[in-house]
């Protein structure tokens, strides 16, 4: 024990020093990393990564610093700097820790234009990070999800994470975030041609227009003026353009969504104008061509809406063979699937770790079961030995009772005082086996302690049978005592006296050296071995000496 206290002590000591003084400093940024990321970076910048002691100091900074270098529009494109917080939060950290970390990972392959890697990170950060309370990261998942699944014209997966993000964004009150993840929705559904899902989504934005900022309000207008614009009177469509140009930047002008809303009324002109605006030496977009077509055939060109139209099958074509080649729409799906066989091996493992343990139990429990009733056969062969034993000693007494009782019945010249300690004796023994009889109790250690007593007390009965003589004949035991007995001898004389004969001496004194004893006194008293039996030469001892 008088270790116990210093090892407690290290133990306490060096767990506190597991972090250096710059841990409070990092753990510190989370606090304003979202609001002034500037101020974290310089914060981060400032830290010399040699005085980190931990991997868990290092994996910390590692994700603080990337977060700091995202928010402040510094694009990496190697993990360098974040590689610490993937190594250990694989399996360390909290699910906040894996979700930003993932999220962060797959955020750097997206810089590196590595979509089927990013979708995988993205995947795992949600995995990983489905029990994290931070809904603005597990937001901004879903966004750069949907964003990826619209480079490969996967409609399906883009409504389903552009709806999932707006929900996020929409518990933090962020709601230009919130209606544009419903227009990119709302889009979404236009391609799937499911106008009445449009203008649910549609609805819902318009009820928060009053809470966004004139980008999203662009963003607004440019879906609702696609989608209204054939349904429309000419009057309505030109408001429309010119609100939704009102909101909208020069540099964030969907001109296509533009030039189609001016040929859906038959203003090619603007139309035209409109496209010229958009492509700025761009005829790489596939809407471009599709947009183009109809205005050549409008016009009536129709030559030029043929070249048109076929560039159109040209990128749409080649679309199709990169969509087809690349694995990026299944990654999900793929991710999900290892996930699965991973978690259905843990399930197997821990089935396995049960049935071990259940199999240890069961046998702990045999055992146990055994040795239990290897006890209650002990103890019942114990029993059966005290019961076997205490019948021994009830035969016993009741063999002393008897001899006693004819002892009492012969009368043969007893003394008054040897009688009366016959008839104590013998008074004892009858109120045991009265007692015995009525309360007619099972056989315990008690009982039979009580009659060992009893039996012992055969050294008083032998002890007051001597003195009984010695008061009605003290000749005989001054007789005795000359001759060099023991006191012993002498009580073993009276019994002698008393009537009884040699096999009853040795059956009441229950000692296997009775012989030897006999032969002792014998000699003491110059008996030879071939005089008279020595219960017949006390008895006469006896008379002798009281004449």
């Amino acid at each position: 024990m008088k270790y116990l206290f210093p090892i407690l002590f290290a133990f306490c000591f060096f767990s506190c020093q597991r972090h250096s003084d710059n841990w409070e400093k990092i753990c510190d940024i989370e606090k304003y990393i979202e609001s002034r990321p500037d101020s974290a970076l310089t914060v981060l910048e400032a830290i010399d990564i040699e005085t980190l002691y931990s991997d868990e100091e290092r994996a910390k900074y590692a994700l603080y610093m990337s977060m700091a270098l995202d928010k402040n529009y510094i694009d990496k494109t190697d993990f360098e700097v974040l590689q610490p917080a993937i190594d250990y939060y694989e399996k360390h950290g909290s699910a906040t820790d894996k979700l930003r970390t993932f999220y962060y990972q797959g955020r750097i392959f997206y810089n590196k234009d590595e979509t089927e890697e990013t979708m995988e990170c993205l995947v795992k950060s949600m995995h990983l990070g489905k029990d994290s309370e931070d809904i603005l990261v597990k937001a901004r998942n879903y966004y750069l999800q949907s964003t990826l699944y619209i480079q490969y014209y996967n409609w399906t997966k883009t409504i389903e994470s552009s709806l999932a993000a707006a929900e996020c964004y929409k518990a933090l009150e962020k709601y230009d975030n919130y209606v544009r993840m419903l227009c990119r929705a709302a889009e979404g559904y236009m391609f799937l041609q499911d106008d009445e899902s449009v203008d649910k989504l549609l609805n819902e934005c318009a009820k928060h227009l009053n809470k966004i900022n004139n980008r999203s309000k662009a963003h607004y207008c440019a879906i609702r003026l696609t989608h209204n614009c054939e349904e429309s009177s000419d009057e309505d469509v030109y408001a429309a353009i010119s609100e939704y140009l009102g909101f909208a930047s020069s540099e964030n002008i969907d001109w296509i969504a533009v030039s189609r809303a001016y040929l859906a009324i038959g203003d090619i002109s603007s139309s035209k104008n409109a496209l010229r605006n958009y492509t700025k030496g761009r005829h790489d977009d596939a809407r471009y061509y599709a947009i183009s077509t109809k205005i050549y055939e409008a016009e009536g060109s129709y030559k030029d809406a043929l070249m048109a139209y076929e560039h159109f099958n040209s990128i749409t074509d080649s679309l199709d063979f990169i969509i087809l080649a690349q694995d990026t729409q299944f990654v999900e799906e793929r991710h999900l699937l290892e996930l699965a066989t991973v978690q259905e091996e843990e399930r197997r493992k821990q089935a396995v770790s049960i049935f071990i343990i259940v199999v240890a139990i069961l046998i702990i429990i045999a055992l146990w079961i055994n040795s239990r009733l290897r006890i209650s056969k002990m103890e019942k062969i114990i029993i059966q030995k005290e019961a076997e034993t205490y019948k021994l000693k009830y035969t016993e007494m009741e063999e002393e009772r008897d001899n006693l009782n004819a002892l009492l019945a012969k009368n043969d010249g007893l003394s008054p005082e040897a009688l009366n300690a016959v008839a104590k004796r013998l008074e004892l023994l009858n109120k045991f086996f009265t007692a015995y009889i009525t309360d007619n109790s099972d056989i315990d250690r008690k009982a039979s302690k009580e009659m060992e007593d009893l039996l012992n007390d055969k050294d008083n009965f032998m002890n007051s049978t001597r003195l009984a003589y010695a008061g009605s004949h003290p000749k005989f035991i001054k007789y005795l005592e000359e001759k060099g007995l023991t006191e012993w001898e002498i009580n073993y004389c009276c019994l002698y006296a008393l009537g009884l004969k040699g096999k009853e001496v040795g059956a009441y004194i229950k000692m296997r050296s009775h012989y030897n004893n006999s032969s002792d006194v014998r000699e003491k008293l110059g008996i030879t071995e071939h005089d008279t039996n020595l219960g017949i030469y006390i008895r006469k001892l006896v008379k002798s000496l009281s004449e």
